[in-house]
């Protein structure tokens, strides 16, 4: 998304005035051009208690969760663990939730990446299951890395094109494993992410919901 800014327009050479004719001080040959107007903000979509299931409510960014969130998925190729060359990175927004008596996390990544790269993205996630069933990641918040289980999982049909899968990765600096469902979604070049964090109860209905409700709403950008 590029912005526009105003550039003062002039007359010609060749529609300016000569010596011997008389400056007139009427209304200018060329109107100044008006500024394109400033793309939507991705914060008008990203998504709020209000919009999630009973219980949810909103958190300050967590650090882990959140770095965790971009080692494996926004413009990330997660098998190599690496920024994908051919994804641009551009403007992007994060949400992040808990929902009150089951430690489940959720976080909603929005990133300007352009169609191509929303879709390539997709495809990563899509692929990663069969690509890298176990990949070692980094824990922020210890500094030591885990072993992330991968699996896939299905999605109805959301966006451009989009892809699921589910995980397991265990923290070692607490001794306990971790549950969790991703969902990436492509939608007219940002690439949407939402994750849930938690154990058993992080149902595959409900992260589908989620996403769903996330789509609809970055759908009203426009």
């Amino acid at each position: 998304m590029a912005l526009a800014t105003p550039v003062p327009a002039f007359a010609s050479p060749a529609s300016s005035a000569s010596a011997a004719t008389t400056p007139t001080t009427a209304t200018p040959a060329v109107a100044p051009v008006a500024a394109a107007p400033r793309p939507r903000p991705l914060n008008g979509a990203l998504l709020t208690a209000d919009d999630l299931p009973n219980g949810y409510r909103t958190t300050p960014g967590d650090a882990g969760g959140m770095s965790m969130m971009t080692d494996i998925n926004t413009d990330t190729d997660i098998c190599a663990q690496r920024v994908g060359s051919t994804v641009p990175k551009g403007p992007s927004v994060t949400a992040a939730f808990t929902k009150s008596g089951t430690g489940t996390m959720l976080f909603q990544s929005l990133a300007t990446t352009g169609a191509p790269g929303a879709r390539a993205i997709v495809r990563s996630v899509a692929a990663a299951p069969r690509k890298c069933p176990a990949v070692l990641v980094n824990l922020p918040t210890s500094g030591q890395k885990a072993r992330l289980h991968l699996a896939p999982m299905r999605v109805t049909r959301l966006g451009d094109a989009a892809a699921g899968l589910r995980f397991t990765v265990g923290l070692p600096d607490v001794a306990r494993t971790v549950q969790g469902r991703m969902i990436s979604v492509a939608y007219r070049g940002v690439a949407l992410t939402i994750m849930l964090i938690g154990g058993p109860q992080v149902s595959p209905q409900e992260a589908g919901l989620i996403a769903a409700t996330a789509v609809r709403k970055l759908r009203r950008l426009g």
